[in-house]
């Protein structure tokens, strides 16, 4: 697993709060359908070769970036941005960027993280 550069606790904390929960916290998720729809996207997400890091990781894996970025893009419309090839890890992203937006947690935009969506997963 290739690990990035940028330490975790110097992400905003919106990336934060959005990495522990891509990590296994639940306790900002609100429902059970929440919690399934994480589940599902950690699932497709190691199905399709990206991995998560376990929780505590002091940084950031190349993997959680490029779903970062996915998420990003999701909550926002734009053109340029390159979507994973598996159509099902697609949608649980449109998911989940739609119920992350829906309990305030907008992730910044995807300009510091458009070097990541540019290769498929």
């Amino acid at each position: 697993m290739g690990y990035s550069n940028r330490a975790l606790h110097r992400r905003p904390r919106t990336e934060q709060a959005v990495l522990g929960i891509l990590r296994g916290e639940r306790k900002a998720l609100r429902s059970p359908a929440e919690i399934q729809a994480f589940d599902q996207l950690g699932a497709l997400a190691g199905a399709n070769g990206i991995a998560i890091c376990d929780i505590g990781t002091a940084y950031l894996g190349d993997g959680e970036l490029r779903l970062l970025s996915w998420l990003a893009a999701a909550q926002r419309p734009t053109k340029e941005v390159v979507p994973p090839d598996d159509v099902q890890l697609y949608a649980a992203i449109a998911e989940c960027a739609s119920l992350l937006l829906a309990s305030g947690m907008r992730l910044y935009p995807l300009t510091l993280y458009r070097r990541h969506l540019t290769a498929n997963a």
